[in-house]
């Protein structure tokens, strides 16, 4: 009779235990994946932050799922952004604009405005390519490298038509030497690193087949 009962009472347990991991509650965590995003779950279904807009958690696009985001105003904005453009990553496109502001600040002191075209707007290109042509006439060369990026976040982020556009805080530690024709430093400090902070502005036709995103504003503090 005791095993009788016994038998009944693990088939209980079995069955419940069953039911209970057969059920999803929503709050279940996700497996994670590289760059910190999630992969797909079930078939074509879509995932949604059902916590209101001023709960941080995770915004879901098409078949996506963007990185976490306390800032509201940015979870939404990277939401129409992934609408647009399925293959948008808030982590990916990071890491490209940290090269590009690398790439976009040695060009600049090198003075090749070649580089400098392809990558930045016309107005911005104006800007740097006006730069570079005082810096030529009054005779003096610059000789900064960056040490280190030591941050950077995306501070602003919008859809304007079918144009993404995010804005990046870079903070960023460096050598800024400028000497004259004859190699006299005349400002700056080869012993000495500054740090600098900047805010650049990147936009993206997000119907363009071009992966490219270009430098469309910049400010400094």
């Amino acid at each position: 009779m005791e095993i009788v009962l016994l038998a009944m009472v693990a088939a209980f347990i079995l069955l419940r235990l069953r039911s209970e991991l057969g059920k999803k509650t929503g709050n279940e965590p996700l497996p994670p994946a590289a760059g910190g995003m999630h992969p797909r779950t079930q078939g074509d279904d879509m995932l949604h932050d059902d916590q209101g807009d001023d709960t941080p958690g995770v915004v879901v696009g098409p078949g996506n799922v963007i990185d976490l985001e306390e800032n509201p105003a940015l979870r939404k904005a990277f939401q129409a952004i992934r609408h647009a453009d399925r293959s948008f990553d808030v982590s990916t496109f990071l890491t490209g604009a940290k090269s590009a502001y690398e790439m976009i600040l040695d060009a600049f002191w090198k003075g090749d405005k070649e580089t400098l075209k392809e990558f930045l707007d016309d107005s911005v290109y104006q800007q740097f390519a006006g730069a570079v042509d005082q810096r030529e006439k009054d005779g003096l060369e610059v000789h900064n490298k960056i040490l280190d990026v030591t941050e950077l976040d995306i501070i602003g982020a919008q859809m304007a038509g079918q144009t993404a556009e995010l804005t990046v805080h870079f903070r960023a530690e460096l050598i800024a030497v400028t000497k004259d024709k004859d190699g006299n430093v005349v400002e700056g400090n080869v012993s000495d690193a500054v740090e600098v902070n900047d805010k650049w502005t990147f936009a993206r036709d997000t119907k363009s087949r071009s992966p490219m995103w270009t430098l469309v504003a910049t400010r400094a503090g």
